[in-house]
């Protein structure tokens, strides 16, 4: 059976690929209480393989990460366009720590529950006012 099912060990396979490839047998692994990737290993083997299911399983709610992009934008999702620059008020000489922990702060406390404020992955296309990892310095 391909695919993933419920925490319990399950087959996954690949199309179309050589039958020298066989499928392997996964075992679902716990996650930490912030973790973002869905752990599963191999019975008998090193290592272990993850799988970060931001769409079809969104961890929003426990998600704890924060984003300083290359610069100087705090991003606080992926998924969500607002950005705060931390650059800025850095370079501002009158700027003071407690400033910056307002700033920070401030920026958590508008974190939305799910998806950066988007219903769902159309959602977040449809905006295209994200930047990419790739252009984030990510």
């Amino acid at each position: 059976e391909d695919g993933i099912d419920g925490g319990n060990a399950a087959a996954v396979g690949i199309d179309g690929a050589d039958d020298a490839i066989s499928p392997l047998d996964l075992q679902r692994l716990s996650d930490g209480p912030n973790d973002t990737t869905k752990w599963w290993s191999v019975p008998g083997h090193l290592g272990r393989v993850g799988f970060i299911t931001s769409m079809s399983n969104h961890f929003c709610g426990t998600c704890n990460r924060l984003r300083i992009t290359a610069d100087g934008q705090l991003k606080v999702c992926l998924f969500g366009s607002k950005e705060v620059s931390l650059r800025d008020a850095m370079r501002d000489p009158s700027t003071t720590r407690g400033d910056m922990e307002l700033l920070v702060g401030a920026a958590v406390s508008r974190k939305t529950f799910a998806l950066g404020g988007h219903s769902n992955a159309e959602s977040i296309r449809k905006a295209n006012n994200n930047r990419p990892m790739t252009l984030i310095g990510g």
